[in-house]
């Protein structure tokens, strides 16, 4: 019997492979890029994290006053750790707070010692940080350091520019209290007494 050459080419299967893989390696592609993408953001909220642990745990070992030059310093050292995930903006700010006894009723209440920012505005009030404080010791003091590192994803899968913010909260090792360079009892940065 003689087939069509219709018939022929619709039962024909040369070439079945190269029609798949038509269809196959974009996907696969995609799915390549976009796990590079995926490890990538993951990475930089690793790297974030540690950073901003990192200068939290340093500033709770210092024994003298903190000052501006400091702060800067500070910002350097973390956007230096977190640039590992990137070079895009990144933001700090340190504040310290303090469980404090209302005298006239005996109430304990955290309150803001100090608070200072580099690309990041310092804080007035505790409100924004206040439920994230765990409970304190009257008197005790807890350095609370908060960044923001800007990520954008080198290729388009279907993530937009994202920005991680961290918290991380340390209790002052060396010494009973963070001081700013103006507090009254202190030490200097340099070492000598407070003004």
């Amino acid at each position: 019997m003689i087939k069509s050459p219709t018939l022929r080419f619709l039962r024909n299967e040369n070439g079945s492979l190269s029609v798949e893989a038509c269809f196959a390696v974009p996907i696969l592609a995609w799915a390549i890029t976009a796990t590079f993408v995926f490890f990538d953001a993951f990475k930089t909220l690793n790297i974030t994290q540690k950073a901003t642990y990192t200068v939290a745990d340093m500033i709770s070992r210092e024994e003298a006053a903190v000052d501006d030059d400091y702060i800067k310093s500070m910002y350097e050292i973390y956007y230096y750790l977190a640039s590992g995930g990137g070079g895009g903006p990144a933001a700090l700010r340190i504040s310290v707070v303090e469980m404090v006894t209302d005298p006239l009723t005996g109430v304990d209440a955290l309150e803001l010692v100090w608070s200072e920012g580099v690309n990041y505005d310092a804080l007035t009030e505790i409100d924004p940080i206040e439920d994230r404080i765990p409970g304190i010791s009257a008197g005790e003091q807890l350095v609370v350091v908060e960044s923001v590192k800007e990520w954008s994803p080198a290729f388009a899968v279907g993530l937009a520019t994202y920005q991680f913010s961290e918290i991380a909260l340390a209790r002052p090792r060396f010494s009973p209290k963070i001081c700013w360079q103006t507090t009254v009892g202190c030490l200097t940065p340099a070492g000598g007494a407070g003004t």
